[in-house]
């Protein structure tokens, strides 16, 4: 029993010790770890599209302790430059490396010689001709968004909007009044209309002439909204001075007709 006892003790004190070991020699080892490198794919000029897709001129450029006096580049495992001045990058083409899938990273080499690892990058280079396809298809999922727009802000409102609204003169929305080049009458612009670089895309409700037109001043709609009042004053005889002198006498002239 003694014999246990003192196996016991010997045992739980071998443990505290490899333990108080472990537990003060882990802060010397992070002490130890040099920091990594951050690197970072920049398009320069080409095709960068969906699913890490590219295709033209790209640079690497790598960042990471102060001391770095070299970093190396690579793709896959084959160096392809290095950069002893900070800021650390490198420039390259893609049309000189086989189409497919590729991973980029970087080793930072300290004073002493010591290497400093970057991240993982990984991207599908394609050939001039897939990223010409992939270019096409980029153009037709932003023209089927913004023909969305399109439909849902300015078309729909046009087709399923109350009929025969009384159109207010003065009232404008967030998105501003405009004047229709054609008929010169204000009407609203829809804040959700299509908005292309020099206006937005509207149907005015007075000619029904569509027109890309800009938030009008306050000077133009006000000239605008006195031709729309001119023009709807209804079943008013507007008649010259010569008009109104010749209708007087030719109900005088009547007096004596049979």
């Amino acid at each position: 029993m003694k014999e246990d006892y003192v196996m016991k003790k010997t045992f739980y004190k071998i443990a505290l010790a490899i333990s108080l070991l472990l537990l003060l020699s882990t802060p010397a080892l992070a002490q130890e770890e040099e920091p990594g490198i951050s690197l970072k794919l920049n398009r320069e000029f080409g095709y960068g599209g969906f699913g890490g897709e590219i295709q033209g001129t790209f640079s690497l450029k790598a960042s990471g302790p102060d001391e770095l006096v070299e970093v190396q580049f690579y793709i896959d495992e084959i160096l392809i430059g290095t950069d002893d001045t900070s800021p650390y990058q490198i420039q390259f083409r893609t049309e000189v490396y086989t189409p497919g899938s590729h991973t980029f990273h970087a080793i930072g080499i300290l004073p002493d010689g010591t290497e400093v690892y970057s991240n993982e990058i990984t991207r599908t280079i394609l050939s001039g001709e897939q990223a010409g396809q992939s270019t096409i298809k980029l153009v037709v999922i932003i023209l089927a968004v913004v023909g969305g727009i399109a439909v849902i802000g300015v078309v729909l409102p046009n087709l399923f909007g109350k009929k025969g609204k009384q159109i207010q003169v003065g009232e404008y929305g967030l998105a501003g009044g405009a004047v229709c080049p054609r008929c010169k009458m204000p009407y609203s612009r829809h804040t959700l209309s299509l908005k292309l670089v020099v206006g937005k895309l509207e149907r005015c409700p007075h000619c029904g002439k569509w027109a890309i037109v800009r938030r009008a001043s306050k000077a133009d709609l006000e000239a605008a909204e006195e031709r729309f009042r001119q023009d709807n004053k209804e079943g008013e005889l507007v008649v010259s001075q010569d008009e109104d002198e010749n209708l007087r006498r030719a109900l005088e002239d009547s007096r004596f007709d049979d």
